[in-house]
């Protein structure tokens, strides 16, 4: 199966989401693909915080049903601009509702930064890894 590149996938994007169709083809951002896929976690976490749950699952699913479908870079961008920067503390139960395998990915990739970070001896890195989740909230 052909992998979908980024303009077919921003293409699917600003279908599923018109409300971030703006945000998304800013032209600051036009083929910066972390800060395009950026503009689905703020529409994502917003959602979460405000308990909309059907515009959270709608987010979940959309990202479920592509994530295999896309190119690397894309992929990449979705695992680490979208799945590992959301947060769940103060919706607990919208988390038993996120797909596994998105699951799964946060998990992973939450775990190896976890490893990374207290197995490197760079500490501007790790204050600077430690950092990037306070300032993206």
């Amino acid at each position: 199966m052909k992998k979908k590149n980024s303009r077919a996938f921003i293409n699917e994007l600003i279908t599923a989401f018109p409300e971030i169709k703006d945000e998304v083809l800013d032209e600051d951002w036009i083929g910066l693909i972390h800060l395009q896929v950026s503009c689905l976690t703020r529409y994502t976490q917003k959602a979460i915080e405000a308990n909309d749950v059907s515009k959270a699952l709608k987010c979940f699913e959309f990202v479920n049903n592509i994530i295999d479908q896309v190119s690397f870079n894309i992929e990449n961008a979705l695992v680490v601009s979208w799945v590992f920067h959301l947060t769940f503390q103060n919706n607990t139960e919208l988390y038993k509702l996120f797909p596994i395998k998105l699951k799964e990915l946060k998990i992973k990739f939450e775990q190896w930064e976890k490893d990374y970070v207290t197995n490197s001896n760079n500490q501007q890195l790790k204050d600077f890894l430690n950092n990037l989740g306070e300032e993206t909230n």
